[in-house]
């Protein structure tokens, strides 16, 4: 019960990190994509990091492979990197536990759906 209220604090803190960004006049987050990054993002950090916690070898070689993902691809947008990140990390979590990637995955359409909402009003 609390990894939920954990998602829902990932969730909201990437919302408020949106509206300060927005308060302060920032254009360039106020973006579809950009939006989707600050929702996504915390939630698969946070799936990442439960995962890798217990086993430092995972740990080294995920530092490995997203290194690679990162300076290895030319990325266009934030968007496409979090898709790529969040790839990486059900792979990951699904070699690991299948618990974790059952969790990943219901977490990122709560998220989809609270971008849904928030889109909507």
């Amino acid at each position: 019960m609390s990894t939920f209220i954990t998602v829902f604090f990932c969730l909201i803190s990437g919302i408020v990190t949106r509206l300060s960004l927005t308060f302060a006049n920032q254009k360039w987050a106020n973006t579809y994509h950009n939006t989707v990054v600050y929702l996504l993002l915390p939630i698969i950090t946070f799936a990442i990091t439960k995962v890798i916690s217990n086993n430092i070898a995972l740990s080294l070689g995920m530092v490995g492979a997203l290194s690679i993902v990162r300076f290895r691809n030319p990325v266009r947008s934030p968007l496409e990197l979090t898709v790529y990140f969040c790839a990486i990390t059900m792979g990951i979590a699904a070699g690991v536990s299948l618990k974790w990637l059952i969790f990943l995955g219901i977490a990122i359409i709560l998220a989809l759906i609270i971008l849904i909402f928030v889109s909507v009003f």
